[in-house]
Parts: structure tokens; C-alpha cells; sequence
């Protein structure tokens, strides 16, 4: 049992992708509205795609990117939190954290896939 959750951990942060379509699947299965079931995908496969960028970056850079992450990813709330304070002189928190993490979601969406191409490119110069 242990082993078949250490390979879907394995396989959910390896192939983050397939996480998110397998989690819009069975939400469009279970609610049946593409919007919801596409607002929790993102919003539950965004933790596998950090990770998956920091595991990428490591392996190709060969050093550990993680307090970058972090002070990137507290950064961008804060920025968040300032347009929105600077828009509608008042902050509502959990809009401006949905806001921040489907914003993350998109950015680590497009690392994932460059770094993946990059470390195909490195591959293949390599061999």
C-alpha cells in the first residue's frame, strides 16, 4: 500500500499534467461544469508543478532553487495584494490569494513545459 502511494506521488510530481487532467476529469464526472472542474484542477495541481519545477531545476542546474521559490512566490502575493489594494482601496485576502495562485498556476505551468524542453536539448547535445 505504501509503495502504491509513493508511486502516485511519484508519478503526480514527475507528470504534473496528467494530475491536472485526471483531477478536471473526475470533477466534470462528479459536478458536471467544465468551469468548476477546471477551477479545481488548477487550483489542486498547482503544488505538483512547483514541485516539479524545483526537481527540474535541480537536476538540470545541479543546486537547489527552493528559497528562490519561496521568496518569488511571497513576492508575487504581495504584489498581488498591492494592485489589489491600489484597485478597490480595500483588500479582500481570498480573492487575492485565488487570484495569486491561479496566476502561479499559469507560471509554473509554462516552466515546467521550457524546462522540460531545455533538459531535452541538454540530452541530446550530451549524447
Amino acid at each position: 500500500m505504501l509503495q502504491i502511494i509513493g508511486l502516485l506521488t511519484a508519478t503526480a510530481v514527475t507528470l504534473p499534467w496528467v494530475t491536472t487532467i485526471i483531477l478536471y476529469i473526475i470533477n466534470k464526472v462528479l459536478y458536471n461544469n467544465n468551469k468548476r472542474a477546471l477551477h479545481f484542477s488548477v487550483a489542486y495541481s498547482t503544488i505538483f508543478y512547483i514541485i516539479s519545477v524545483l526537481m527540474m531545476l535541480h537536476q538540470l542546474f545541479n543546486r537547489n532553487f527552493s528559497g528562490l521559490i519561496i521568496i518569488m512566490l511571497l513576492s508575487g502575493l504581495m504584489f498581488t495584494i498591492i494592485i489589489q489594494w491600489k484597485r478597490t482601496d480595500n483588500i479582500i485576502f481570498k480573492k487575492a490569494c485565488r487570484l495569486f495562485w491561479r496566476a502561479s498556476f499559469l507560471f509554473f505551468f509554462l516552466c515546467h513545459f521550457v524546462l522540460a524542453l531545455i533538459g531535452l536539448i541538454i540530452t541530446v547535445i550530451n549524447s
